[in-house]
Formats: C-alpha cells, structure tokens, sequence
C-alpha cells in the first residue's frame, strides 16, 4: 500500500503558524494551507462560543416577554387618550389631532400582537436537528403559558376598546337631541315651510354633519381593530386549548393505568389461587407414587 510522509510539512507549518516560519518564502499551497487552519481554528471557536450561548428559542421567549411589556404601557396610555376624546371639547383641530393619536395607538398595538404571536408559534420549531423529548416538553409548557399571558392582555384590549365603542356610539347619539336645527327642517318640511337658514346656521349644520360623519369613520376603524383582535384571540385559544388536550390525555392515561393495575392485581391473585390449589394435587400425587413404589417394594419381597 503506498503512503506519504506528511511529517516535515506538518513540521513546516506548525512552524509558521507558531510565529517560527523558515526564512524563506512560503508557496501558495502552504499559505492555502495555513488558511485553512486558521478557518477550522476560528469555526471551533464560534462553535465553542455558540455552544455556550442560550438557545435561539430562548431569546424569542424574552422578545415575546418584551411585547407583553410594550402593550401594557400603549394600553395605559391608549385608555387616556379615550378618556381625553370622549371629553367635550370645541375645538375641531384638536379632537381630530386625538382621534389621529387613537388610530395610530391601536394600529401599533395591534401590530405588537402579531409580532408577538408569530414569536410565539416559531417557539416550538426554532431551531433545526435533533430534539430530545424533555425540551420538546419545556418549549410547549413555556409556549402556552407566555400564550395564556398574551390571550390575557388581548382579552383586556378587546374589552377596553368596545367599551370605547359603546361610549362613543353613545355620545354620538346623545348628540342628537340637541340637534334643534335639523329637527326645525323636519318640522319644516313637513308643514310645507320653506326654511330660511342665514349662512351661519348652514354654517353650523354642514359643521355637524361633519362632525357626525367623522365619529361614523372612528367608530369604523374601531370596529375593524376589534375584528383583528378577535382573529388574534382565536389563534391564541387555539394553544391554550391544546394545554387542555394534553392534560385530558394525561389524565386519561392515569385512568388507563389505574384500569390496568387493578386489572393486574386481580390476575396475581387468581394466580396465587390457583398455586395454592395445585398444591394439595401434588402432594396427593406424590403420596400415590410413594404407596405404588411401596407396593411394588413388598412385592418384590415376597
């Protein structure tokens, strides 16, 4: 079998590598060489270093706990932005540059939501190769408890923002009755009349017609937000649903289980029945074969 003696190269390049090089000048295919060695070097220390780092699911589980963080400080400040716009006010300007803030508020929550439930499903499947049973096991448990904490706040949204619905829808028609104007034109064009409005009251009208139509498209946006959110709580259920599976099943098994073990233990005992009743036969067997030997012994004797 034909060999190489690879020793003077090795020789030759732990030397170079060590800050020992020769005085002459190295090939290409030794500088290839020691570049190699470098790179393995340089990847068995990521790999060292890597290796001493938490897992890549773990830093998902800390972004999720972050996203928890950030929705409870926007739902607080969200909550006094709606108590500020259900305050009268007469100043239009400001009223819009609130429901703008409110709008902008609910879309960033909502944006947080998503980003934390996609974190929250890619839990279970970061990470490729191989995975033992047991952290298999811990990605789910911590997995449906951070989705119990966020189905949680996603259930406190949705509540907080149709409790602002129904209070906007109630202001809105609250104020209805003090819209004498349009009630004069009913009134109005009922009896025949032909209303004189003065620039002003039409001024006013087309003011509150506005008005109304800007709270229509408020109440829009909330309404949609909503739908999100219960899309969003759905998909949440749907873990938290699957921790109630798992413990159905376990306790099923523990049934199955019980079931078997007494279903054992009445088997051992018919068995310890049956080994006490064939004791008596194998006695009275061996006393039969001790007279027949008896027997023939005093046979042969006479």
């Amino acid at each position: 079998m034909a060999t190489r003696d690879l020793t003077a190269r090795y020789l030759q390049l732990r030397a170079y590598r060590f800050g020992g090089a020769p005085q002459r000048n190295p090939s290409a295919d030794e500088k290839t060489d020691v570049a190699l060695l470098e790179d393995a070097g340089a990847a068995t220390n990521w790999a060292n270093t890597r290796s001493q780092l938490p897992p890549a699911w773990v830093e998902r589980v800390d972004r999720v706990d972050a996203d928890v963080r950030t929705i409870q400080l926007k739902m607080r400040a969200l909550s006094g932005l709606h108590t500020k716009r259900l305050m009268v006010s007469f100043d239009d300007v400001s009223e819009q540059h609130k429901e703008k803030e409110i709008e902008l508020m609910t879309q960033e929550i909502t944006q947080i939501f998503r980003h934390a439930e996609r974190e929250l499903k890619a839990i279970v499947g970061d990470g490729g190769g191989a995975r033992t049973a047991a952290d298999a096991t811990v990605r789910g448990n911590i997995q449906r408890a951070t989705a119990r904490k966020l189905q949680a706040l996603s259930i406190a949204f949705r509540s907080a923002q149709k409790d602002y619905l129904v209070r906007l829808k109630r202001q809105k028609e609250g104020g209805h009755e003090f819209d004498f104007l349009a009630v004069e034109e009913r009134a109005a064009a009922k009896v025949g009349m032909s209303a004189a409005y003065d620039q002003a009251q039409l001024a006013v009208l087309e003011e509150s017609e506005s008005y109304v139509q800007e709270r229509d498209a408020e109440i829009r946006n909330i309404v949609k937000s909503i739908e999100e959110l219960s899309m969003i709580f759905k998909e949440l259920a749907v873990l938290v649903i699957d921790q109630g599976t798992i413990l159905d099943r376990i306790d099923f098994n523990m049934e199955q289980v019980v079931e078997h073990t007494k279903d054992g233990v009445a088997q051992l005992h018919r068995a310890e029945e049956s080994q006490k009743a064939a004791m008596p036969v194998k006695c009275i067997a061996a006393l039969l074969a001790l007279i027949a030997i008896l027997v023939i012994l005093l046979v042969l004797k006479h």
